[in-house]
This record gives structure tokens, sequence and C-alpha cells, in this order.
């Protein structure tokens, strides 16, 4: 077996991993300032995606510019549910779960009678391919690598370098004894819903350019988000980083040596960690 047969998924499962970093970011953020398992998040995945598609690939938007201008437009999406839908059954878990699972197919239905029920597909925003160590890997791979890369690192200096950040991170260890030292939980509560849906969005914008859109993409990126989560440990966000290269790099070898059952990956994990060691790698139990 060559060299480059096993190098190319590893690039291409580093790649997929740091982006299912990003969406099992925003999962993980929602649960930990929240208590909310947020089911619909696939759905916000998949309106990150086609906002791509609209703005960039029919618009001609810049697509830097149109990727920030679709992670607002998915926050204030998000915004819109979280107060909504969310906000009058906060702090029960039961009650949240299915809120979360009618939203999503609310969302979803809206999507295919919106954008229709057909794949879709937008041109690669960076052409031509590089070279390395005789495996040939595309420009959007590696921009779309580069750009995951950078929004890992600013959320990582956001949560633990910053004023705001630390108040996320006192909200999550102990909501009573952030709101007695003063931290409005509402306005960080409803920030940290936001700012995950952004980040979902986000990933989908960053995936567009390489896989097709459709309405319903976003069922099997909440499977892997939730797989990641519990992989690294819910409300853990190094677990989420450490999951989600895990994830990206076992399902790309998947996807190369046993083909289409490599889909079953996520749910073998999910098993195998809740059976060996519940909490996770980093985290606590739900």
């Amino acid at each position: 077996m060559t060299g480059e047969i096993l190098l190319q998924p590893l690039l291409y499962g580093l790649q997929s991993g740091v982006t299912y970093i990003i969406i099992a970011l925003g999962l993980t953020l929602i649960f930990s300032i929240m208590n909310i398992l947020n089911l619909a998040h696939g759905e916000f995945y998949m309106l990150g995606a086609f906002s791509i598609l609209y703005l960039s690939g029919l618009l001609h938007i810049n697509y830097i510019l149109a990727l920030f201008v679709s992670m607002v437009i998915v926050a204030l999406i998000g915004i819109f549910c979280e107060r909504v839908f969310f906000r009058p059954v906060i702090g029960e878990m039961a009650p949240t779960i299915i809120v979360g699972i009618g939203l999503m197919w609310v969302i979803r239905a809206a999507a295919q009678l919106i954008f229709g029920r057909q794949p879709r597909g937008m041109a690669e925003i960076w052409q031509g391919s590089l070279t390395f160590l005789d495996v040939n890997i595309s420009e959007s791979r590696i921009m779309a690598g580069i750009i995951s890369v950078l929004l890992v690192g600013v959320m990582y200096f956001f949560v633990y370098r910053t004023k705001l950040g630390r108040a996320i991170q006192a909200i999550a260890q102990d909501r009573e004894t952030a709101a007695l030292q003063g931290i409005d939980i509402d306005r960080v509560g409803i920030l940290g819903f936001a700012l995950g849906c952004a980040l979902a969005g986000a990933a989908g914008g960053i995936m567009a350019p390489i896989f097709f859109i459709d309405a319903t993409m976003g069922i099997d990126v909440l499977v892997k988000s939730i797989a990641i989560i519990i992989l690294g440990g819910v409300g853990s966000i190094p677990g989420a980083a450490i999951g989600g290269l895990v994830l990206g790099i076992v399902e790309s070898y998947g996807h190369t040596f046993i083909g289409y059952p490599a889909s079953l990956l996520p749910f073998l994990i999910i098993i195998l960690v809740l059976i060996c060691k519940p909490t996770g790698l980093m985290g606590r139990k739900l």
C-alpha cells in the first residue's frame, strides 16, 4: 500500500475534523450555558450553506464577506428561535429536546419550500489543487481547513481570554453562583445561543463549495455533532476539539477503505463511548 493512499485520507480527515470542531463547539456552547441540547443545530448548518450559495454563488459577493454575513443571518435566526421557542421551556431537558425536534422539522420543511428538494451545488471558490508528498488536495479544502482553524482560534481566544468568555465559563460551571457574582445570565445566554448558531452557519458556509447542499443535510451533521460532544465530553470545549479531529480522521479513512458503511461510524462511536466512558474524554453526563 503506497504512502499517498494512507496520507490523503489523513489530510482530508484533518480538514473535515477541524470543520466538525466548529459545529460541535456551537452545540456544546449552547448546552454549557443554557442546558439546551439543540436538536435543530444541523438545520442552522444547512441555513449557513444556503446563505453562502445565494450570497457568494449567485450574487457573487466576496466569499469571506459572504461568510461573515451568513453567520450574522444565522445568528439572528438563532436569537429569534431562542426567544420564541426555547425561552419558555428553558431549564427542563425533556421539553427543550421536544422543542428542538419540532424546530428541526419546521426549519427543514420551510427550507424545502423555499430552496427546493433537489441537491444544489456551487462553483469552487478557489480553483486548482496542490500536491504534497504525491498527495493531491484541492485549494478549496485547504482554504476550508485554514478558515476553520482561524475560527477555532478566535473561539478559543474569546472563551478563555475575554471577560465575556470568562462569564460563559462561570455560567457553565455554576449558574447560580455566576448570577450571584452579578453576571447577567439571560444576556450571556442569548449571546451564547446566537454564537453557537453562527458557528454552525459558518461550518455550513465553509463546506458549501465542497459538497452538495440540500434541505435535509442537517440531520447527518447533527448526528456527527452529538457523536463529537459525547466522545469529547458534553460541555467540554477542549473535548469537542479532540472529538472533532478523531471523528474527521476515522470517517475519512472509513470512506476510503470501506465506503458507504463508514456513515455508521458516528453511531458506533456514540455506542462505544457511552458503554466504556459515559462522561466522554473530558466532560460530564447529560
